[in-house]
């Protein structure tokens, strides 16, 4: 297991924090991920991290720094979505495709959702913009996408 790595910069002053989910994490500053407005639900927490773990491939971890007993498994929504693509607005859809910004998009996990079911919120994705190092949830107009997709 270890931090997601979006640069890497040498003497850079290492931090720590116990996490619920992976006990204690050190992490330099510059791999905090800053969310402006929070995430759904959880708008007073404004810094995350990536975790990367081999236990849960192909789910990654964004925890939060500011709450450390907030986190979230993510998914990137391709997986289980292929054309997901045609769901996101066009301007995002061509960022992701650029090779201008190194850009992510995850949707949060739900291990023990309805009847114990994991599932996936493909209508509120997570985008993450590894350059500026920024974050944003978005609201997706479709009806059609479902917040708890159930996962098989």
């Amino acid at each position: 297991m270890h931090v997601a790595e979006t640069s890497s910069i040498t003497g850079v002053e290492k931090m720590k924090i116990v996490t619920k989910q992976f006990g204690e994490l050190e992490f330099s500053e510059d791999l905090l991920i800053k969310f402006e407005k929070g995430i759904i639900g959880f708008e007073k927490c404004h810094r995350f991290l990536i975790i990367d773990d081999e236990d849960y491939e192909p789910f990654r971890w964004l925890i939060s720094v500011d709450e450390k007993e907030i986190g979230f498994p993510v998914l990137n929504p391709f997986l289980i979505v292929p054309d997901y693509g045609k769901e996101l607005p066009n301007s995002l859809v061509e960022r992701l495709f650029s090779s201008d910004e190194l850009l992510d998009v995850f949707c949060v996990v739900t291990l023990n959702g309805e009847g114990g079911k994991v599932t996936i919120n493909l209508k509120s994705p997570i985008i993450i913009n590894y350059d500026s190092k920024t974050g944003e949830q978005i609201i997706l107009p479709s009806e059609e996408l479902s917040v708890a997709k159930p996962i098989t």
